[in-house]
């Protein structure tokens, strides 16, 4: 699957809007499709991955966000704090850059004591599930504003000099 999205300066309105969907729960979840079609999740274009609103109230927004393999969530950054909590599936693998352009990857699962992380406003990010797909909700405070998408000469700029080098430049949409 291929998404086609300008590096730059974008604006997605996928924080705005409410929905009473709730996640299904236990072994009721069998596959990413299932979810895709429960949560009503459609593409975020730029970015990738599937998306769907829970609430925006103005001073924060919430989003269910599914990746199904072999998509990602491309490089990019917000100008809000957000916090990532997975939900269901394989661990989600999310990637930040750090203020001296330093990579580093959390490993986010729901049966551990790493299931949330939280990104400050304005860090560069990126994610994808560790096996077929995975579903986190992400949330900001303040609400969604916009984002930025990395271009990549951006990405080949960081200090990758680390475990995850090839991971890092995979993340850009053409």
């Amino acid at each position: 699957r291929g998404f086609k999205g300008n590096a730059g300066r974008c604006r997605r309105d996928h924080h705005k809007g409410a929905t009473t969907r709730t996640v299904p729960q236990g072994s009721s979840v069998s596959s990413a499709s299932e979810l895709i079609r429960e949560l009503s999740l459609r593409p975020l274009e730029g970015e990738g991955g599937m998306w769907a609103p829970i609430f925006n109230n103005g001073q924060g927004s919430a989003i269910y966000f599914l990746i199904e393999s072999p998509d990602f969530s491309a490089w990019h950054r917000i100008p809000e704090q957000e916090m990532w909590v997975h939900v269901a599936g394989s661990p989600m693998l999310l990637y930040t850059v750090d203020e001296k352009e330093n990579v580093s990857r959390a490993v986010l699962d729901n049966k551990g004591s790493h299931f949330q992380a939280i990104v400050p406003a304005n860090r560069w990010m990126a994610a994808k599930p560790a096996e077929e797909w995975s579903l986190v909700i992400c949330a900001l405070t303040p609400a969604f504003s916009g984002m930025e998408l990395a271009t990549l000469r951006e990405v080949e700029a960081w200090n990758v000099d680390s475990p995850y080098r090839e991971e890092v430049r995979g993340l850009i949409h053409d």
